[in-house]
């Protein structure tokens, strides 16, 4: 039974039938919509069906107890806050302390007060889940946008950074091979210089725009700083990431962009590096690689893209005029 909107379930589990019956006649009275369960098990298949953000659970239980179902419940993500229902005597007592200790939100000795003071030990505990789902969701977003260019949406130069040693890591362990394409407006300080900066930014929203429509699904967009771009391709040889840089590459200078009221015409330039297997272990050679073929496509004349030296040409002490007539 899925929950409303707005109306979250609570799950009861409780092998005494009476007091199961009890508990969830309180509940529902208070307006909650609740689920049962007769034993621990029965109550884990439950919430991994459907997650309740309360549970509600008797210590001693048959087939898996009460601390067993907390511990199991404290593992899932997120977890949710539970109520552990006790007896009257002074080791259930010292159970219940130990459910506190092992994450537990509340226990709740069952006697006489204890219909009544289930309701209201719920409704606080949902107000701490909700709580914390909600500080969960800003921190969140908080880091999504320190990981984002404002601009253009893009990942910025912090979530490159982590992207390149995820992927390097990734990469290694599988054996596969991680495409890098650096790319750069050409000749962009002209156009703020003469258009303006507003216009600039324009041209650069618009970029990371076309770039979004030229890349496979696959690849990962950064903006790298002012008019800088990194085209991360996943799992890419080296033809497969040049092929890629080429297509940015006309499909920058294709056709103008537009910025306000004015078509801009810029073209781009794209330096390609490719990571094997066991190569590029910190990445940062990678990046220089890279950085390296875009310095030669800007040199070459713009508006096209370069490879990198692959490491095992360079270690067999290839001339570098040698390996830059190769690149482009």
């Amino acid at each position: 039974m899925k929950s409303s909107p707005g109306r979250e379930h609570v799950l009861v589990a409780e092998d005494n039938v009476v007091v199961r019956r009890l508990v969830v006649a309180q509940l529902r009275k208070a307006g909650f919509l609740v689920r049962e369960a007769k034993d621990g098990v029965e109550a884990l298949d439950l919430f991994r069906s459907d997650p309740s953000p309360v549970v509600v659970t008797d210590l001693g239980m048959p087939r898996l107890g009460g601390m067993e179902l907390l511990a199991a419940l404290r593992q899932m993500e997120p977890p949710p806050e539970v109520i552990v229902l006790t007896g009257t005597h002074a080791q259930d007592a010292q159970v219940a302390v130990q459910a506190l200790r092992l994450g537990a939100h509340d226990y709740i000795v069952k006697d006489a007060e204890a219909a009544g003071a289930i309701p209201h030990a719920v409704e606080r505990a949902l107000e701490k889940w909700r709580l914390r789902e909600e500080n969960a969701r800003l921190l969140s977003e908080l880091r999504l946008l320190s990981l984002t260019d404002g601009l253009t949406g893009l990942g910025n130069r912090r979530a490159f950074d982590e992207a390149l040693r995820q992927e390097i890591a990734r990469s290694g362990r599988q054996g596969s091979s991680l495409g890098l394409v650096l790319l750069d407006l050409d000749h962009f300080k002209t156009v703020n210089d003469t258009l303006g900066h507003r216009v600039g930014d324009e041209v650069l929203v618009s970029f990371a725009v076309r770039l979004r429509s030229v890349a496979r699904e696959s690849d990962r967009l950064f903006r790298y700083g002012g008019e800088e771009f990194v085209l991360m391709a996943v799992d890419s040889n080296e033809d497969g990431a040049v092929s890629l840089a080429r297509r940015v590459v006309r499909a920058t200078a294709s056709r103008a962009f537009s910025a306000g009221h004015r078509r801009v015409e810029v073209s781009c330039s794209a330096g390609v590096a490719v990571a094997m297997s066991g190569d590029d272990a910190a990445g940062e050679s990678l990046v220089a690689r890279a950085d390296a073929a875009l310095y030669r496509a800007k040199r070459g004349g713009r508006n096209r893209a370069c490879t990198a030296p692959a490491q095992a040409e360079r270690s067999r002490g290839i001339p570098t005029l040698e390996l830059a007539a190769k690149a482009c």
